[in-house]
């Protein structure tokens, strides 16, 4: 058998007043007017056959009984509501495609993307990341980041961000380097893809280039980033790229004066494109992003 239940709209009135405090708002939530709201609150009072609200009526503070019956509604309407929505046509999110560098797309980009997402919930970013020497020409793309590489003139570009290139070890490794002169006995770690980074960061601090002679290279910067993590040696590398590792500790830079510039990024779109929009909206959120992550004002 249904059980007997008050009417739904002062359930609903109800609710609404016992969670806001104040018919006057609960009114305006709902849409209607003061004396709708006291008229269902009537209703639901005479049903009940008890008060709903304590006798000073200008705080309306609802009884013990009655917070556990809006708890009980609250509850309800979000159920039903929740059931409602599986009727209705899902809104399908609009896609923009984005390649960038595999480094700074996973260590940058990626981790920043929920932010843009909460701004913009109805886009599905779909990050690619690429590898230097990829002809990312051939990749279809709404939105492409290139590191020290200049745009070609059909696409509108931005600078998004300069790297500054610093020495960066495991801590126990940093503990033990007082000087520039004691790089001689630690092993150096460079990436191919990022040739001569690590010489120009010697030369700028008066360290002998030969130490980079020595220097264990890998084929990839995010692989050479791990072996520095794995405690294997230091790496000249982007402090903006690797900011959360130095936040973390997981890496201390030693040498903190010492830096040296780097390369741009650049980001670039079709202004033509099918969704040049949305595309003008990632770059100015990646620019905003990144403006505030350099501490200067956006």
């Amino acid at each position: 058998m249904r059980r007997s239940l008050p009417p739904l709209k002062a359930i609903v009135a109800f609710e609404a007043v016992a969670r806001i405090g104040s018919v006057t708002a609960a009114a305006d939530e709902l849409g209607v007017t003061h004396s709708a709201v006291s008229k269902q609150l009537a209703v639901l009072e005479g049903w009940l056959g008890a008060p709903l609200f304590e006798s000073n009526r200008r705080h309306m503070k609802a009884t013990p009984s009655a917070l556990r019956l809006a708890s009980a509604a609250g509850a309800a309407l979000d159920l039903l509501t929740s059931a409602v929505d599986t009727f209705m046509p899902l809104e399908a999110a609009e896609v923009l495609e984005v390649i960038a560098p595999a480094t700074f797309a996973m260590r940058w980009l990626i981790p920043r993307l929920p932010a843009f997402e909460a701004e913009f919930p109805h886009v599905d970013v779909r990050v690619r990341p690429i590898h230097t020497g990829e002809k990312w020409r051939d990749i279809p793309f709404d939105v492409v980041i290139r590191r020290g590489e200049a745009l070609h003139s059909d696409l509108r570009s931005v600078t998004l961000l300069r790297e500054e290139i610093g020495l960066l070890a495991r801590p126990e490794i940093a503990a033990g380097l007082r000087s520039v002169t004691d790089l001689a006995g630690v092993q150096l770690l460079e990436a191919v893809t990022r040739p001569g980074e690590l010489a120009r960061w010697l030369v700028a601090a008066d360290a002998s280039v030969d130490c980079a002679i020595e220097a264990v290279r890998f084929g990839h910067f995010y692989i050479a980033l791990e072996a520095c993590l794995a405690g294997q040696g230091v790496i000249a590398a982007p402090i903006e790229v690797v900011a959360d590792l130095l936040a973390r500790g997981d890496l201390v830079e030693p040498f903190p004066a010492m830096r040296v510039i780097g390369p741009e990024y650049r980001l670039g779109y079709a202004p033509a494109g099918t969704r040049a929009s949305l595309a003008a909206s990632f770059a100015d959120w990646a620019m905003r992003t990144a403006t505030i992550d350099s501490g200067l004002p956006a």
